[in-house]
């Protein structure tokens, strides 16, 4: 059986379909709307500025400073590293203005060991100040001179103020050796007197004891007569000499206790006539040498 030619609707060939419009508006649909397309630029733009900020700061931070050192530790460090080579030297004395490295390191006069003439070392810290106060001295040499000049003045004067007190207590010390000198004069005739006056006693027969100049006192009145007075007299008495010149205190007072002894006055002066106030007197100054002669005695 023989098939039947093809018809010409099942021969026809067949034409691509063209596009359609709804094709066309899902291909748009994949695209933003112009409110997102903005929100998207928008916010795109924002990371790449963020982004670019961010290497911005992290290309301007600085490292964190770190911590200065004191002066005296900066100075400390640079003088060892001056004294470590030639370099350092040079740097430092152009730091400096003046080289820091020529310094000994020894204590200046020192000698602990005379006999091998060891000096004595300082350690690092008095290195240190020792250098810094001879650079000192020398940035400052007029201040320095200054210093000396004002300390010498001082001295000085202190030795000009020393020489005026040594010279015034010298004169003070020969004025007051003066009034000794004159005072124990004073003393020494007046008791010459009172000797003399009772060598001589016995030709005063016309005066009553009252009257005649034999009392103790320095005025040798009766008038003047008192415990004051009488010890007064009697301290200042001639002091013994090395030669034997004058007895001692404790040889006088026992004399003069046995003249003043009331019944030896009686006996004395008693034929001339001695009232009681008189009397009184004379017993007062008994009393008086004789507690003075107990206490040379030590009693």
């Amino acid at each position: 059986m023989t098939s039947d030619p093809a018809s010409p609707i099942d021969t026809a060939p067949v034409s691509p379909t063209p596009a359609t419009n709804s094709s066309k508006f899902r291909f748009k649909s994949k695209d933003l709307s112009p409110s997102e397309s903005c929100r998207k630029s928008h916010s795109s733009s924002s990371h790449r500025h963020h982004h670019r900020h961010h290497h911005r700061s992290k290309r301007r931070r600085s490292p964190s400073p770190q911590p200065s050192l004191s002066p005296n530790t900066a100075f400390r460090e640079s003088l060892f590293d001056a004294l470590a080579d030639d370099e350092g030297a040079a740097f430092w004395e152009g730091v400096y203005g003046q080289p820091i490295h020529t310094y000994s390191p020894y204590v200046p006069g020192s000698n602990s060991d005379g006999a091998n003439g060891k000096l004595e070392k300082m350690d690092d810290e008095e290195y240190v100040a020792y250098v810094r106060s001879k650079m000192w001295e020398k940035s400052h040499a007029f201040i320095v001179e200054e210093r000396k000049r004002r300390e010498e003045s001082r001295k000085s004067k202190k030795r000009k103020e020393e020489e005026e007190d040594i010279f015034a207590k010298g004169v003070e010390d020969a004025l007051r050796r003066g009034d000794e000198r004159r005072r124990r004069g004073k003393w020494k005739a007046c008791w010459e007197d009172y000797g003399k006056a009772w060598e001589n006693q016995e030709l005063e027969t016309d005066k009553r004891l009252r009257e005649r100049r034999l009392w103790p006192v320095e005025s040798r009145r009766w008038e003047d007569v008192g415990k004051e007075e009488v010890e007064r007299f009697y301290k200042n008495a001639p002091q013994p000499t090395v030669t034997g010149q004058h007895p001692d205190l404790g040889v006088i007072l026992k004399l003069e206790r046995v003249k003043w002894h009331p019944d030896k006055i009686q006996q004395r002066f008693g034929s001339r006539g001695i009232d009681e106030t008189t009397m009184k007197t004379v017993t007062a100054v008994f009393q008086v040498i004789d507690r003075m002669w107990s206490m040379t005695r030590g009693g």
